[in-house]
């Protein structure tokens, strides 16, 4: 396919259906957020009901965190193959209904089954809607519609930290989980007011001509390359040559940077304010309230940047940015005010590059793998930073739980430099 056909191909997708696309993307990612984190606020309750331990508890999120990334590979694959818009609502239905059915577990496994398919559902979500985003909007407003999309995680937080406080007193911990069944009218929108992006659907057809061309015996020598690169399994094009591998390997590093300093981060300081600084419940909060509109902000900025002033350059200011006010925070504030409200910083860098993973995932990635490369890169680095609060808790065994974490700031400078050496700068590209 050429240039002129993947230019036609986003800029003749109409206005209503980017802002539709944009809209039911955004959702599906709140919608994830939502129910993954549902479970945190009401784990306590859990475990009293059902007499489990902290590990079996811990093994709630492990069960989550396979799904998620086993979920990532699977529905890469099939959006790929067989078209992202089914694909997405597929995923959405799967984690709205396995969260809604945890109001009547009776057991351990049950939740533990249900926690594997909500993981499997949100996992699955994130490179499709991210991919289907991408495909719509032009190149001078990819990363800040990507950017949307992501915010989209942040605002499904909020609601899910505001609502046990309204429904357990009320209702108990199960009708929480009842909430979680409302992005399944998400999907049924997805399914009836979406179609899929021109992009892919010229790919497909492309495809097909290719294939009876086969079949008639007609195919000239460059078409048979041409067919047999676009057979391929998607996730083999990410790894297609030298230079693409590299680049494969240096964004699943990005992405597993990213989701430490966020996890390890967000897991752990809670508890720090708690111990070490004699916060309240409803002090605690109000550092998560802070710290979510710091993310907030610096995933709408990352967007703004990444499309101005490119994606390389964005992501080097939010690296140094990020490594130099992690050693501001965790070693020069030492009250709990500056801690407080220096969490907004804190929550900008440290969050605030998910603004640009969508974009630059998509461009460096053709149309026919673009949700694997989504999914598998993003799923991959997420799944091995989930063991980011893990690792510093473990260097935290001798009591000093705030040194462990101030250790963070080493990371982002390994981040800039992989950036720097292994993934190329893709602003205005043309996707394939």
């Amino acid at each position: 396919m050429n240039v002129t056909t993947d230019v036609q191909s986003t800029t003749e997708e109409t206005k209503e259906k980017r802002y539709k696309t944009l809209f039911g993307s955004a959702l599906g990612y709140a919608a994830e957020g939502l129910d993954m984190l549902l479970l945190s606020f009401v784990l306590v309750y859990i475990l009293k009901e059902f007499h489990l331990s902290p590990v079996e508890g811990g093994n709630l999120t492990l069960a989550t965190t396979i799904g998620m990334l086993i979920g990532s590979y699977l529905f890469g694959f099939i959006a790929d193959l067989f078209g992202r818009i089914r694909t997405m609502a597929f995923t959405i239905l799967l984690f709205s209904l396995a969260t809604a059915l945890i109001y009547f577990a009776t057991d351990y496994w049950q939740l533990l089954i249900l926690r594997f398919l909500v993981g499997m559902g949100v996992g699955g979500e994130f490179g499709i809607g991210m991919a289907i985003v991408t495909e719509t909007w032009s190149k001078e407003m990819r990363a800040k519609a990507t950017s949307v999309v992501a915010l989209g995680w942040q605002f499904g937080v909020l609601v899910a930290s505001l609502l046990p406080a309204f429904i357990v007193p009320h209702f108990g911990w199960r009708a929480v989980f009842l909430f979680g069944l409302i992005p399944a009218l998400l999907a049924v929108y997805v399914r009836k007011s979406l179609s899929e992006p021109k992009i892919w659907e010229q790919k497909q057809r492309y495809k097909k001509e290719l294939l009876q061309k086969e079949a008639e015996g007609h195919l000239t020598t460059a078409e048979a390359e041409q067919l047999k690169q676009i057979k391929k399994f998607p996730l083999r094009k990410l790894f297609a040559n030298k230079k693409v591998t590299i680049t494969t390997i240096g964004l699943i590093i990005m992405s597993f940077i990213q989701n430490f300093g966020y996890y390890g981060i967000f897991t752990w300081m809670p508890t720090i304010l708690a111990n070490k600084y004699n916060y309240t419940l409803a002090k605690a909060s109000g550092w998560m309230f802070i710290s979510t509109i710091g993310m907030l902000i610096g995933i709408a900025t990352f967007g703004i940047l990444a499309d101005k002033i490119g994606r390389r350059k964005t992501f080097t200011i939010y690296y140094v940015g990020g490594t130099i006010y992690c050693l501001i925070y965790f070693f020069l504030f030492t009250n709990s005010t500056s801690l407080l409200w220096g969490s907004a910083l804190l929550g900008f860098f440290a969050n605030g590059m998910m603004g640009g993973f969508g974009a630059v995932l998509a461009e460096n990635y053709p149309a026919e793998a673009r949700s694997t490369a989504e999914n598998f890169i993003f799923g991959t680095g997420r799944g091995l930073a989930g063991f980011g609060p893990v690792i510093i808790g473990l260097l935290a065994a001798g009591g000093n739980l705030m040194g462990a974490l101030s250790l963070i700031f080493i990371i982002y400078p390994i981040g800039l430099v992989t950036m720097l050496l292994c993934v190329p700068e893709t602003k205005d590209k043309v996707l394939e």
